[in-house]
């Protein structure tokens, strides 16, 4: 077996923007980051989680990490499965030019929407020109 082929079958724990710390019945669900010039904007699926039960935080290595349980209970004699039950969980590495206190959550529809807002100094200044 050679050095690649062993490197394969090791357990992924980290990547370079994302990091997950407990992958026991925690899955990893789907995400679209969106980039403005006033904010960040995230929209994660999360399906079978309720309001009380996520929790947004950020870290002191400005790490953003969403933790979402889910209260769907899987009935029995399931014909076909697409996907597994359990909990959700999603980290990323936040840039300094955002405002960490001022982070805002929405959960609709098995949607969770975030927006983080960019820091005032951080925002485009637009320079007027004077005639």
């Amino acid at each position: 077996m050679t050095e690649l082929e062993k490197r394969e079958q090791k357990e992924v724990t980290t990547t370079s923007a994302e990091q997950l710390t407990d992958a026991k019945n925690s899955y990893k669900p789907d995400v679209d980051i969106f980039y403005g010039e006033d904010k960040l904007f995230i929209a994660m699926d999360i399906p079978g989680v309720k309001k009380g039960d996520v929790n947004i935080e950020v870290d002191e290595n400005n790490t953003l990490i969403i933790k979402a349980k889910t209260s769907f209970k899987e009935p029995e004699g399931a014909l076909y499965k697409q996907f597994g039950i359990g909990n959700y969980y999603r980290a990323f590495t936040l840039s300094d030019e955002f405002d960490k206190d001022k982070i805002s959550g929405n959960l609709e529809n098995g949607v969770l929407e975030i927006t983080i807002p960019k820091k005032e100094e951080a925002k485009p200044k637009k320079i007027e020109i004077k005639v």
